[in-house]
């Protein structure tokens, strides 16, 4: 209404404009003038215009409008999944190759959305979920160490992640196609860990095929255990996700072991509080992840 009025420097134009009477528009300029404390507008020959008050008021409500234009926008974009921001948890081993090329193919899709990357392992991860503190999560679980999810968070399976083992050059078993467990009693064990509970998981594997595994160094850096199996130092566990990563001087071979294999999955809210975005998101880590097991074959 102020702008019309400026705009037409007339009531009786301003009003037809605005599909009001004259004295309706009036009136309705009577009351803005009470609740603001000034005078708005001034006669003169030709019409009406903006007193000082009323052009500092217009100013304000033009900044206003322009404000709430941009928050529907924005809104209308979260809401599509096409703006907005997604908080992405993700664990050490997907994050060297299932997040980033998701994300990658996401971006191109959805430029602007802001991606918000936090490293944790999946029990930190799926509490954060719960807590509404991340958007979307990658997590795990083996079979023998179930992951434990909260009844507001769903999770989906996204692919198996098989753990291979790594061995330093010249290694006796470097020339089997498969190795079996068993075969490694007696080996130093580099174990890469993660915060929370799989941290017995290697133990636990190790104990079932019949020996105690002799850990020479722990770490949850992949870098130091790929560097401390290199130099000679001990085997370790290779997720197949880090496989594409793995330096060329380790050898890798698969473990006929099934309870070192991990389902990988995806944790959101329930559906109620679910981001179309994270919808979107784990569309392209099914992509990514059908692509990464037909590599595998």
């Amino acid at each position: 209404m102020l702008r019309e009025v400026a705009r037409h420097g007339s009531l009786t134009r301003a009003a037809a404009a605005l599909s009001y009477t004259t004295s309706a528009l009036s009136q309705q300029i009577s009351v803005l003038e009470r609740e603001a404390g000034a005078r708005l507008f001034e006669r003169h020959a030709r019409g009406v215009r903006l007193t000082e008050a009323g052009r500092a008021l217009l100013a304000h409500t033009e900044r206003i409008m322009t404000e709430l234009r941009a928050a529907e926008s924005t809104l209308a974009a979260i809401g599509a999944g096409d703006g907005g921001r997604l908080r992405f948890g993700s664990y050490t081993t997907a994050n060297a190759t299932l997040m980033p090329m998701a994300v990658r193919a996401f971006l191109r899709e959805r430029p602007a959305v802001s991606v918000e990357l936090v490293e944790a392992d999946r029990d930190e991860a799926v509490a954060a979920v719960a807590a509404h503190e991340l958007d979307l999560a990658l997590v795990y679980e083996f079979p023998a160490v179930p992951l434990v999810v909260p009844a507001n968070v769903e999770v989906r399976r996204l692919l198996t992640d098989p753990l291979y083992i790594a061995l330093p050059p010249g290694h006796h078993l470097a020339g089997r196609e498969r190795v079996r467990l068993a075969e490694l009693a007696g080996e130093r064990w580099i174990q890469g860990v993660h915060r929370g509970s799989t941290l017995d998981v290697l133990p636990r594997a190790c104990r079932q095929a019949g020996f105690e595994p002799v850990i020479a160094f722990r770490t949850d850096d992949q870098m130091t255990v790929r560097g401390l199996v290199a130099a000679g130092l001990g085997v370790a566990l290779a997720p197949f996700l880090t496989l594409p990563a793995t330096a060329p001087d380790l050898v890798v071979r698969p473990l006929d072991e099934p309870l070192l294999t991990r389902t990988v999955m995806t944790a959101v809210p329930a559906q109620e509080h679910r981001l179309p975005a994270a919808v979107a998101m784990i569309e392209h880590l099914r992509t990514v992840a059908a692509e990464l097991q037909a590599a595998r074959g």
